[in-house]
């Protein structure tokens, strides 16, 4: 399917309010458990660094405006791990469906894909299996996550669905002073079709300095994540701030070998302020 360039910048700007709905969320306290709406609604803004994919050398920003809703309901909800169904939920283990979402704009100015096709945001969508290894729920200590996620280019030339991932990681929450603070520790494995997505170089895009490359299956890097955030109240009017840096490392990967990679180190970052309406 193809999409106007229009059409293709509206959805990234909505897959860049998906990607910082999940990090200002972040910024409940569990001190605030018990007094939590069941629903927020707000807008703001926020902007993006990084590179247009693993493994690009080039970098681009991204400014938006940030529509904001948390939904706490009892089987469906938006929080700090994006939107999600609960199957099952207990302190110490609980089974969901979830979605996240992945911001890639712009790679048709990406020099070493000059004349493929425009690489689309992704929408990630699967069940997941999360484990609590210490605290007294999933808002604060470590815990495990398992998830499978279906992945789907949404806002590109093809989109669709390319392939899916596992990515299990330890997660660490905690509070320092009236600041949240998660750590996210993960590696990824990816099917052979969401590797060729991105990295696989058919005959009729071979130039004089592209060769062939048939993506596999397989390892596919690991990632560490910082998410800071707060919430900030002030004569009725509350607010919430979120800064966040990934660092994504694809050595001993076999994706290296695609003339698409050229740095097997990258760093993405951004930062969020939201004003709470209601």
């Amino acid at each position: 399917m193809r999409f106007s360039r229009f059409f293709r910048h509206t959805l990234n700007s909505l897959f860049a309010f998906g990607a910082f709905l999940i990090l200002p969320a972040q910024a409940d306290d569990t001190r605030e458990t018990l007094t939590q709406k069941k629903w927020e609604l707000g807008l703001g803004v926020g902007a993006v660094a990084g590179p247009d994919y693993r493994g690009s050398d080039e970098y681009r920003s991204f400014i938006s405006p940030i529509p904001y809703f948390i939904y706490r309901g009892n089987f469906i909800h938006s929080d700090r791990d994006g939107v999600r169904g609960n199957f099952l939920r207990t302190n110490r283990y609980e089974f969901t469906l979830s979605a996240s979402a992945a911001i890639t704009p712009d790679t048709d100015k990406n020099t070493l894909r000059e004349g493929m096709p425009e690489l689309g945001s992704t929408l990630e969508l699967g069940p997941s299996f999360n484990i609590n290894l210490s605290g007294k729920d999933f808002s604060q200590g470590w815990h495990l996550q398992l998830p499978w996620r279906a992945v789907f280019a949404i806002g590109a030339d093809d989109s669709g669905y390319v392939g899916s991932i596992i990515q299990p990681q330890l997660v660490y929450r905690t509070t320092l002073s009236d600041w949240t603070f998660s750590y996210r520790a993960g590696i990824t494995y990816a099917s052979d079709d969401y590797h060729a997505y991105y990295y696989s170089v058919a005959p009729q895009y071979v130039t004089a300095t592209r060769t062939v490359f048939s993506a596999d299956a397989g390892y596919s890097g690991w990632n560490n994540n910082l998410a800071l955030s707060r919430r900030f109240t002030h004569q009725g009017f509350t607010t919430r701030l979120a800064f966040f840096i990934r660092y994504d490392n694809i050595e001993h990967t076999d994706i290296t070998a695609s003339p698409l990679v050229v740095d097997k180190h990258s760093v993405r970052g951004g930062i969020a302020l939201i004003w709470v309406i209601k």
